[in-house]
């Protein structure tokens, strides 16, 4: 009886733990969903937003939720640039690189810090990997008022025949 009893404690052990382990993924996953939500309300505010400083705020509390966000970093960068804080902006894209190095925006919003700021050739080495990563970015040169400077360059010129 005594070892029939200590077999039934074993597999009672075994299934409490079990039962432990999928409760903690089961509110892990619930956290996940919750800041996914969270997340996903604030990128609608801040498209709704039109004050720089409201969505920097927005893209914030966004990177408090999700400090790795590429992208909320990049349109963080966009938004300072429209303020004419082309140095944080400039930081925020590296730092956005550093992450994904892949990501097509964040060499854009670089290109048009370094185009306000009259770096030419910076600006166009990032054109160029903008455009490499995110090719839909082509329809956008003429139009970036970043870009300005560039009009009269002609490696800008040349790209945008080629576009």
């Amino acid at each position: 009886m005594g070892s029939i009893t200590q077999e039934y404690e074993q597999r009672l052990q075994v299934l409490e733990s079990k039962l432990k382990e999928r409760s903690e993924e089961i509110l892990n996953s619930h956290k996940k969903i919750t800041i996914t939500n969270e997340v996903h309300s604030l990128w609608m505010r801040a498209n709704l937003e039109s004050d720089m400083n409201s969505k920097i705020e927005i893209y914030d509390e966004i990177l408090k939720r999700k400090p790795e966000d590429v992208e909320a970093i990049a349109y963080k960068a966009d938004a300072l640039l429209e303020l004419g804080q082309t140095g944080v902006a400039i930081q925020l894209c590296n730092q956005a690189l550093d992450m994904d190095n892949d990501y097509g925006y964040a060499y854009w919003q670089r290109a048009c810090a370094y185009a306000m700021l009259h770096q030419h050739a910076d600006a166009m080495a990032d054109i160029r990997m903008a455009l490499e990563y995110a090719p839909n970015l082509k329809n956008e040169l003429l139009h970036e008022a970043a870009f300005a400077s560039l009009h009269d360059n002609a490696s800008f010129n040349e790209l945008i025949a080629h576009s």
